[in-house]
């Protein structure tokens, strides 16, 4: 049965009806043009209290602050008529967010409480949000609002946000590499990047197997290796064999020999499997073997 009481106001009437609610209109001790002279401009000049692209609000109160005369409110919607606005027209001219509110946080709030109550108490406000309700299901509102983007140039504000939500990506992911990289080393055996680059590198490892064991992309990982001192081998140098040789004189060093096969064949004679061998010169019994150039096991 439909309800007997007066059908909901607009978002408007709400705003000014909340907006009349004892609060802080204007910050105590600023006079009619807020305080300040114009710090910022728009494109035709006019003077601004508040940069454009942004809506500053009270970081305590949570109160925005009126590019034009500087003044603080709760809502800005019903303000902005005395210098000859719409609240559209306002956030189109001082490059703000398009569809939210030009309000304080707690009085958002109270306009959805104030929202939420009204849909529920008034059948004739329920049926005319029917229609919406079936676009919404369809799947039709969602397409409208995407054309509508595509044919409208998104705000500077919108741009902004964009960016910094970028911003904020981008250092999130770099702190994954990070902690991901320390993780590797760890299991590595090495305290930082630097030695294991220069260990690595000294052994023959190339920069794709470099790359691919600290999750580094090839310029960081040049970069990497500079700032450990390690001079990079000039493109064409990284053949199979020259990496066979590095490899051949680092497992030589860490047995303190200059003849890696005749150390490994005494050894092998003296009763070292390849598995121990392997583990002497840092490398699997795959590379023992083909040293060796045998097929024992």
């Amino acid at each position: 049965m439909a309800s007997s009481a007066r059908d909901p106001r607009d978002h408007d009437q709400l705003e000014d009806e909340l907006a009349a609610l004892p609060g802080r209109p204007d910050r105590p001790g600023n006079d009619d043009n807020g305080g300040h002279g114009h710090l910022w401009r728009l494109p035709d000049g006019t003077g601004l209290h508040a940069p454009s692209g942004t809506l500053t609000r009270d970081p305590d109160t949570g109160e925005v602050c009126c590019h034009l005369c500087g003044r603080w409110f709760r809502a800005l919607g019903s303000h902005v008529r005395v210098h000859g606005y719409t609240a559209a027209s306002y956030r189109a001219a001082m490059g703000l967010y398009t569809t939210r509110p030009l309000t304080a946080p707690d009085f958002s709030a109270a306009i959805a409480e104030r929202q939420r109550s009204a849909y529920q108490r008034h059948v004739d406000f329920r049926r005319r949000l029917e229609a919406g309700h079936e676009l919404a299901r369809r799947g039709q509102l969602t397409w409208l609002a995407v054309r509508r983007a595509s044919s409208t140039p998104p705000s500077p504000q919108l741009r902004t946000g964009r960016l910094e939500h970028l911003a904020l990506g981008r250092a999130s992911a770099a702190a994954r590499r990070e902690q991901r990289l320390r993780e590797t080393l760890d299991q590595l055996g090495f305290p930082d990047l630097a030695t294991y680059l220069r260990q690595a590198y000294a052994a023959g490892d190339s920069l794709a197997t470099l790359a691919r064991a600290t999750g580094l992309g090839r310029e960081r990982l040049r970069a990497a290796l500079s700032e450990a001192g390690v001079e990079v081998r000039k493109p064409g140098t990284n053949t199979p064999t020259g990496r066979q040789s590095r490899a051949d004189a680092a497992a030589a060093h860490r047995v303190g020999t200059d003849d890696l096969r005749g150390w490994l064949a005494m050894r092998r004679e003296a009763g070292a499997s390849l598995s121990e061998l392997g583990v002497a010169v840092g490398h699997s019994y795959h590379w023992v073997r083909r040293r060796l150039n045998h097929n024992d096991t």
